[in-house]
């Protein structure tokens, strides 16, 4: 499969590297300092849940952007105070019982841990991980037999915040964040990486095997833990249990996701069945996924759903101030105006952290190899400088891109020890024809043949060549996205970009109108003189602006 570049490999430039800025320095605000982490509304119902976020988000953006956070070695160093008698956070419960947002919440800090742990390789990390596996979470593993799925769809009342709800089982808490103790799969596979052992296995897989018989729409799964246990059942196929039937369960739960509960942007329900706002946290976990699957499956069909995520739903849901929140369900009961949450404008307890690692794998993924083979996937077109390793040497590019605005991007070698020729994959974007797309080098044509959704060359690179590759983007009509609205709707599209009106009204606009190109993908109905324009800035806007912007997405021919 393709391999992501490591994270010190990548330094992101551009509109992408603002927005980590933006984030990194949101995450260096009061309410990320340990002191007010462990006293945050959320540290009784999700214990380490808010510390392990910031401490993840922290690690990989430290990373990507080459700065060391001011406060994260300061978390390390007092988190040992907030830890109880056997060495987590929270209640200890009596021998044979659990709290399913006690659990949960250690997702986060477990997760937070791992990646300080990748990146400094300190010993204090792994031992805290150490404590919170052997007491936490392994003694958990008689219990998921008696995991009271039949009881779930009645917590279908949750809040922004994850309730627990007293049970007289072994579960002697549930969460109304349905199903929230299995997203510690994704922390637990990546514990696993680290270091495995045959009890942790033992877990895994109980967790896996229960899972599998849990049907999400039935119990109103919240979304963000669906796509978080999907995650960790990939990371488990990929690196340990190749099963053919693990992929299969990632595949078939995300599209169920994908077909009943995600929204005309590419953002997701928070629970199925319950389109009362999204959830940043669940956008990062689709987009991610949509990457893995494509690794797994070479379907380029998902690198195309992972730019329209990114674009528009994670976009939109960044913040002026750096973090992230909430937005309407856009395409759900008949809805057409994409609005930020009146409600939930950013969600600093969950989603302005778990925004982070969605900013640092977009750049990750920007480039991928397969070393041994000598190829080079381009799945995305960010700005930056990029080190591929080889066997036979290294390859740093940087690039220049004004995608997706425009079909412009360039590449130029900075450096170039490998001796053999590379084949370069580059991704066809949404809405453009595979044939349209063209890639000059030091100013000569290059050929192109098309591969599973790329356009495929080989290339031996000089340094100072510059690799141009140049597609056109339009304006273009699809049908809604969702199966929530009724017949006789479509939606205009700029490449991945979704348009929308800015308006607080509803208005008619044609699949047969007439729109004159204003550039960046913004266009103007000739018939009515509404403007169409991308929804991914409002991190340019004031919070003012932000929190009282409202467009609309999807149109049907008439008055409206």
């Amino acid at each position: 499969m393709p391999v992501p570049l490591p994270l010190g490999d990548v330094m992101p430039a551009g509109d992408l590297r603002r927005r980590a800025a933006l984030n990194f320095s949101r995450l260096h605000d009061d309410p990320f300092r340990f002191e007010a982490m462990i006293r945050a509304n959320t540290a009784a119902e999700a214990p380490g849940d808010w510390i392990g976020r910031a401490m993840l988000g922290l690690s990989v953006l430290g990373q990507v952007l080459q700065t060391e956070p001011h406060y994260l070695e300061e978390i390390m160093a007092k988190l040992p105070s907030a830890l109880n008698a056997r060495g987590y956070i929270g209640l200890l419960h009596a021998a044979g019982t659990a709290d399913e947002n006690q659990v949960g919440g250690h997702n986060g800090l477990l997760r937070g841990l791992c990646e300080y742990y990748l990146w400094k390789r300190d010993p204090r990390a792994l031992a805290v991980i150490r404590s919170v596996v052997t007491n936490l979470m392994l003694p958990t593993r008689d219990l998921y037999a008696a995991y009271p799925d039949e009881k779930l769809a009645k917590l279908a009342d949750g809040r922004p915040i994850g309730l627990t709800v007293k049970n007289e089982g072994v579960w002697v808490g549930l969460s109304t964040d349905i199903g929230t103790v299995f997203f510690t799969l994704d922390a637990l596979t990546q514990v696993y990486t680290i270091e495995p052992s045959p009890e942790l296995r033992g877990l895994i897989e109980t967790m896996i095997a229960r899972y599998a018989r849990l049907d999400v729409r039935k119990i109103g799964a919240q979304t963000h833990s669906t796509l978080s246990t999907l995650r960790g059942i990939f990371r488990w196929w990929e690196e340990v249990d190749p099963r053919p039937e693990l992929l299969a369960l990632v595949r078939e739960c995300y599209r169920l996701y994908r077909e009943h509960a995600e929204t005309e942007h590419y953002a997701n329900y928070n629970w199925f069945g319950r389109p009362e706002w999204t959830e940043a946290c669940g956008v990062v976990d689709s987009f991610l996924l949509a990457v893995q699957l494509w690794r797994a499956t070479g379907d380029a069909d998902q690198l195309q759903v992972a730019h329209r995520i990114y674009f528009n739903a994670l976009c939109y849901a960044q913040r002026p101030n750096g973090g992230f929140g909430c937005d309407l369900c856009v395409g759900a009961d008949g809805r057409v105006l994409l609005a930020p949450h009146p409600k939930i404008f950013e969600a600093p307890w969950c989603c302005s952290m778990r925004g982070s690692e969605g900013l640092a794998r977009a750049a990750q993924f920007n480039l991928m190899t397969d070393a041994k083979a000598g190829t080079v996937w381009v799945p995305f077109y960010f700005e930056g400088d990029y080190t591929l390793r080889f066997p036979d040497g290294e390859i740093a590019v940087r690039c220049a891109s004004e995608y997706p605005h425009a079909g412009w991007v360039r590449w130029t070698v900075l450096r170039n020890t490998a001796g053999t020729a590379k084949q370069w994959h580059f991704l066809v974007p949404p809405g453009v024809a595979p044939r349209t797309i063209t890639l000059t080098q030091a100013g000569r044509t290059v050929e192109l043949r098309e591969v599973a959704g790329f356009m495929a060359a080989s290339l031996t690179l000089a340094v100072g060549d510059v690799l141009a590759l140049d597609f056109p983007l339009a304006l273009t009509v699809e049908q809604p996205a969702t199966a929530a609205l009724p017949a006789g709707y479509h939606r205009f599209c700029h490449g991945p970009l979704v348009l929308g009106a800015e308006r607080a009204d509803v208005v008619g606009l044609e699949a047969e109108d007439d729109f004159l190109a204003l550039g960046r993908g913004r266009y103007q109905c000739r018939r009515t003189g509404t403007v169409l324009a991308p929804v991914d800035d409002l991190t340019y806007r004031g919070e003012a602006e932000a929190r009282a912007h409202r467009a609309q997405l999807v149109f049907k021919d008439g008055p409206g």
